[in-house]
């Protein structure tokens, strides 16, 4: 294998085009011939190989939601359980974390790769990291990279080594913000609170207001597919938001009990009369609580 470093190769430049992952290999891009992340737990991911082997993968050229390794009953097969940040992943967590340079390289598999063998596609930033329940419905370690070059330049530097029949992205962000929101929802729900969170009955003053977050409790968007609805909305202060959100603790559906956070464990969340919840929310929110346990 092709000694392990970081950054852009000296002798192939953006766009360069290698026939077999062998020769990608040899060239020092890329160095294993089968796995897609070249990377150290200890050091990063210096580098990736994009060959359509994951559903929930999102190509734009210059943007890359890329799938983490793991999971698959074979190779490019289905997903059959869940992912974690270890191995190739962990690798790529920690490029993240050192914001390392990683190489992209797709392959002939996928629509924005080349007609045949693989192509470098230069230098990418990994800007977030999530692992989040995937189509298949189990947890998935997604990587957001972007290129360092914009999609016109990227465009024309990789003129004529694109696919007959590319066309580019009409750019739509993660599903999540395409939902179609009512901000009035969350407001009515902090207003019958008075901005109290329904977990620590805190009220987090600012001028002229209060801060407080109506968070839904099955999330909107794929893969969860939430309703924009009251009964799907409390009210929390922001640490316990992004408690909840995070799969910290949850709520017991029949009890309305407080599970898994310390300090407030089996106490009840305050419920308005006022205020209808549809208890299958909860349920999905522990379901997704028991799997985050085992990260």
């Amino acid at each position: 294998m092709s000694k392990f470093r970081f950054g852009q190769p000296d002798q192939y430049e953006v766009g360069s085009i290698f026939d077999s992952r062998k020769a990608l290999s040899d060239a020092g891009i890329h160095g294993p011939p089968m796995h897609g992340i070249w990377g150290r737990q200890r050091e990063g991911a210096c580098s990736i190989v994009m060959s359509g082997g994951y559903e929930d993968d999102i190509d734009e050229l210059d943007y890359i939601l890329y799938t983490g390794h793991g999971g698959q009953d074979v190779p490019g097969g289905k997903q059959i359980k869940d992912q974690e940040f270890v191995e190739g992943n962990l690798a790529l967590k920690l490029s993240f974390e050192n914001k390392l340079p990683v190489r992209v390289t797709r392959g002939f598999q996928i629509s924005n790769g080349p007609q045949t063998g693989y192509r470098y596609d230069g230098i990418y930033y990994i800007n977030h990291i999530e692992r989040v329940i995937g189509k298949s419905g189990y947890f998935v370690c997604r990587f957001h990279l972007q290129s360092e070059k914009s999609i016109e330049n990227l465009e024309k530097i990789l003129s004529g080594k694109l696919k007959s029949n590319y066309r580019r992205t009409t750019r739509t962000k993660i599903s999540v913000s395409k939902v179609d929101r009512n901000p009035m929802l969350p407001d009515k729900i902090k207003e019958l609170y008075g901005f109290r969170c329904q977990v620590c009955n805190c009220r987090l003053e600012k001028p002229g207001g209060a801060i407080a977050v109506g968070a839904h409790i099955r999330a909107l968007g794929r893969p969860h597919d939430g309703p924009d609805d009251i009964t799907n909305i409390i009210c929390l202060c922001p640490n316990h938001h992004a408690q909840f959100d995070a799969y910290s603790f949850y709520i017991d559906a029949d009890t309305l009990e407080i599970k898994g956070l310390a300090g407030f464990e089996g106490k009840r969340l305050n419920l308005s009369k006022k205020h209808k919840i549809n208890g299958e929310f909860f349920e999905y929110h522990k379901q997704l609580y028991e799997r985050a346990k085992h990260l």
